[in-house]
C-alpha cells in the first residue's frame, strides 16, 4: 500500500503547524480527502486504512502525542491554570484520556495546593468566606482542597 507524498506532506506539514491530537489529526485528513472534498477525485482511493496507515506507520516518527500533552500541561501550568482546567481543555482537544490523566498527576504533585493557598493568601483578608470559597471554586480549584484551606 503506498500513500501518496503529497498526502503525507500535508499530514506532516498540518501536524507541525497546530500539533493536533492524532484523532483531530485524522479528522482532517478525512475532511481534505474524503468524499465531497475537493481533493476527492484526485485521491479517491483514500479510505480509513490508508489514514490508518499514514499516521501509525509513515508518522509514527514524528508524532509524539506524550510529549505535546506533557508540552501543553507544563504551558498551562506555568500560566498558573488549575488542574482541572488543563484537564477540561485537553480533553477538549481530543488527547489520550489516559495520558492525560497520568501526566497531570505527575505535574501536579503538590503544586495545586499551594497554588491554591497563594490565591487563599491574596484574597482572605478583602472578602468574607463564602465569597473566597465562590472565588476560589470559579478558578476551577476543588471544592474539598478549597474547605481544608479555610478551615
Amino acid at each position: 500500500m503506498e500513500v501518496s507524498q503529497k498526502i503525507i506532506d500535508y499530514a506532516i506539514w498540518y501536524y507541525l503547524k497546530y500539533y493536533p491530537s492524532p484523532k483531530k489529526l485524522i479528522q482532517k485528513l478525512k475532511e481534505k480527502f474524503w468524499p465531497d472534498s475537493e481533493k476527492w477525485k484526485k485521491y479517491w482511493w483514500i479510505w480509513q486504512e490508508e489514514i490508518d496507515y499514514l499516521i501509525n506507520e509513515k508518522l509514527i516518527n514524528i508524532i509524539q502525542e506524550n510529549e505535546v500533552i506533557k508540552s501543553k500541561i507544563r504551558i498551562l501550568k506555568d500560566k498558573w491554570k488549575s488542574k482541572l482546567y488543563i484537564k477540561q481543555k485537553l480533553f477538549e482537544r481530543q488527547e489520550d484520556k489516559e495520558l492525560i490523566i497520568k501526566y497531570l498527576e505527575e505535574a501536579f504533585i503538590d503544586w495545586e495546593y499551594e497554588q491554591l493557598n497563594k490565591e487563599y493568601e491574596k484574597i482572605k483578608e478583602k472578602f468574607e468566606k463564602q465569597k473566597i470559597i465562590e472565588k476560589l471554586y470559579r478558578k476551577w480549584f476543588k471544592y474539598a482542597d478549597i474547605k481544608k484551606i479555610i478551615t
